[in-house]
């Protein structure tokens, strides 16, 4: 396992290709962001496609620059599959809003629960 923790974010790399990415709390996560995290992940375990599982600690957000990029053609060349998960009811709103308007490239879920995002992600793999 790898772990990279940065000021805006916590990303976790697991030996079965989970990446889990966590923005700190009070942290927007921006598209520079997102393609930090896949350049590290890629540092880590070149050419991969990983199973992204992306949530966030209080008050975190997501705008909409790192939404269209994690959305993105490019971005989604590594990344087998993609879940949200978060308990918010404003956050399950963006996050279907996300599914929706930017219609990323790959299996994408919002899930309220972690264990579900688990069992949907071992799923894809």
């Amino acid at each position: 396992m790898k772990v990279f923790d940065t000021a805006v974010f916590k990303l976790t790399l697991h030996p079965n290709l989970l990446k889990e990415v966590k923005a700190h709390k009070h942290h927007a996560l921006r598209a520079k962001d997102v393609w930090e995290s896949r350049d590290q992940s890629l540092s880590y375990r070149p050419d991969a496609r990983f199973f992204v599982l992306l949530e966030g600690e209080e008050n975190a957000s997501v705008t909409p620059d790192a939404r269209r990029a994690a959305a993105s053609v490019e971005y989604s060349k590594n990344v087998a599959a993609l879940a949200l998960c978060s308990d918010k009811t404003h956050e399950a709103i963006m996050g279907n809003l996300f599914l929706k308007v930017n219609k990323p490239k790959v299996p994408t879920r919002f899930f309220d629960k972690r264990d579900k995002v688990l069992i949907w992600l071992k799923s894809q793999m």
